[in-house]
């Protein structure tokens, strides 16, 4: 082969290699790719903590120290069934699962087993409700005046025991009462034991047409010492059955009232004990008031006695003696005797001074 020819293979040649090289860089040869590493997965670290002790305590107790241990809870009753409500915080934890120091991952449930049943706590928690609701039946206003009804005085309660602890308890005359936002002297429906107490008072010979103005007299006469004369009520005198009837009921639903004794005594008939003071009217000595020596009690801030008649009677009504006074510095004195009346006009308060 010539020197030419030579050549011209030479030349041949390096051209097919220029030529395989851009083929390979056009196709991604050359040097090999590197095969893609897979990045390691991250470890979990799981955070465990014991399950504290918890049998026999209340459930508000477990309840707090499995959230201390971050821990959730099911709370399972003594039949099986998961409670849907929240337990009542004094029923007591029987066991847990897991028990007492397992390890448990933090965050995870344990199943509180308890004494008692979603449907005993939720028949407790209704009977609760019902006796909330029953606290709230009545409605009281108390006044200083003759009429609670048109008073603007009044001091409200919801029971007989607020009324008998008010710092006015001593200066109230009258109460107005609404049952259920109803006024007492209206119809309204009566609860089961009310009616109970209602149907005694029919067996005990009271007045039990209006069954509802029943119930309220009783009410009412549990709130403030009756008037005197009020086993009068019904024109019975000494005390007939239909007062003795009521009180005998009020007696009965306050026995703790601080005048109950007066309650009790005319519900057992027994007559009132003479009284040892005595404003105007007509009286019989021994009965309406004890006999003794009596003196008019001058008013606050005024100079005496004026215009004051008093007089004493036979049985039969005939004078004894008597006197009317135009002016007594200090207040008339007078000494009267069982089975005599007494008669008193203008003359204001008599009390008792022998």
């Amino acid at each position: 082969m010539g020197a030419g020819n030579k050549g011209d293979v030479v030349k041949f040649r390096m051209i097919g290699v220029a030529a395989a090289c851009i083929g390979l860089l056009l196709t991604g040869c050359g040097t090999p790719a590197a095969e893609p590493v897979a990045s390691p997965m991250p470890t979990k670290t799981l955070k465990l903590t014991k399950v504290p002790d918890v049998a026999g305590k209340p459930f508000a107790e477990a309840r707090d120290r499995l959230f201390k241990a971050v821990i959730k809870y099911d709370a399972v009753g003594s039949d099986g069934v998961k409670f849907t409500e929240k337990p009542n915080d004094l029923s007591v934890v029987v066991s847990s699962s897991p028990s007492a120091g397992k390890e448990i991952e933090a965050g995870g449930t344990v199943a509180l087993k308890l004494e008692g049943t979603q449907a005993e706590a939720t028949a407790e928690a209704a009977v609760k409700e019902a006796a909330r609701v029953r606290s709230l039946r009545y409605s009281f206003k108390c006044s200083g005046s003759e009429s609670a009804i048109t008073a603007k005085d009044t001091k409200s309660f919801t029971k007989l025991q607020e009324i008998w602890a008010s710092p006015d308890f001593a200066r109230f005359k009258s109460c107005d009462l609404r049952v259920g936002g109803k006024w007492y002297m209206d119809r309204y429906n009566l609860e089961p034991d009310e009616a109970a107490v209602v149907k005694q008072i029919g067996v005990d010979g009271g007045d039990a047409s209006a069954p509802y103005m029943a119930y309220g007299s009783v009410l009412l006469l549990c709130a403030i010492p009756p008037k005197d004369g009020w086993d009068n009520r019904y024109g019975e005198y000494p005390t007939g059955p239909k007062i003795k009837a009521v009180a005998k009921a009020a007696a009965a639903m306050c026995p703790d009232a601080p005048f109950v004794a007066e309650l009790v005594r005319v519900a057992g008939g027994v007559p009132p004990a003479p009284k040892t003071a005595m404003g105007n009217g007509t009286f019989v000595v021994g009965k309406d008031v004890a006999a003794g020596a009596y003196q008019v009690a001058v008013p606050a801030g005024a100079n005496g006695v004026h215009d004051c008649y008093w007089e004493r009677t036979s049985p039969q009504g005939s004078t004894i003696e008597n006197d009317f006074i135009s002016f007594a510095p200090q207040g008339p004195v007078v000494t009267i005797y069982a089975g005599e009346g007494f008669v008193s006009r203008g003359c204001g308060n008599w009390i008792m001074i022998g």
